[in-house]
């Protein structure tokens, strides 16, 4: 892999090819489980988009035509993060030497993950008002999509604990980790009622 070809430089995570992204993720320090969980968030967007496109073409429902819209209005945020991560890990290995900058580093390196967790939690609120909705040989698609952002939620918030002891500033790390456990809990809902 060239310099050119390497995730986050030179081209976002989204230009290569799967087969390239897999093995950038076996063999490079990044991008890592922050990024991993963002492609598979947006991919889980897409399994929900999918199931509510096919069904709202065989059906004439104004509430399934709506909340296609509102889920296509969604895909490509989580996504996006996966970029973001990739670039805020960076420079997390860049400044770890030096203490304020790594400071600063580390709130992004929070604040990446917790805006991805945000993204699949709204899309999680999307997925359980298509599940009625959707025509049943498709909501296996979006039951399927509920699996995976539940586990990108997990995912990203493993992040944000391993990266919450490099804020300095205890009332900052103490606000990081009370949004944290909202996220937490708010999944667990969502899980609780997936199951």
């Amino acid at each position: 892999m060239t310099d050119a070809d390497r995730p986050g430089v030179g081209q976002g995570l989204w230009q290569l090819p799967l087969a390239q992204f897999r093995n950038a993720v076996a063999e490079r320090a990044l991008p890592g489980c922050g990024a991993v969980a963002a492609v598979t968030a947006d991919l889980a967007v897409a399994l929900i988009v999918k199931a509510l496109r096919v069904t709202a073409r065989q059906r004439d429902d104004d509430r399934c035509s709506a909340l296609l819209d509102e889920a296509r209005a969604l895909l490509g945020r989580p996504g996006a993060f996966a970029d973001d991560d990739v670039a805020v890990f960076r420079e997390v290995l860049k400044d770890q030497h030096e203490e304020r900058l790594a400071s600063s580093a580390a709130r992004q390196a929070c604040a990446v993950p917790l805006a991805t967790a945000h993204a699949c939690i709204e899309a999680l609120g999307i997925a359980e008002r298509a599940v009625p909705l959707v025509d049943p040989a498709l909501r296996c698609d979006v039951e399927a999509a509920v699996l995976l952002l539940v586990a990108c939620v997990d995912a990203v918030l493993l992040n944000v604990d391993a990266d919450l002891q490099g804020l300095g500033d205890a009332q900052v790390r103490a606000r990081v980790q009370v949004r944290a456990e909202r996220l937490a809990m708010a999944v667990e809902r969502h899980r609780q009622r997936s199951v």
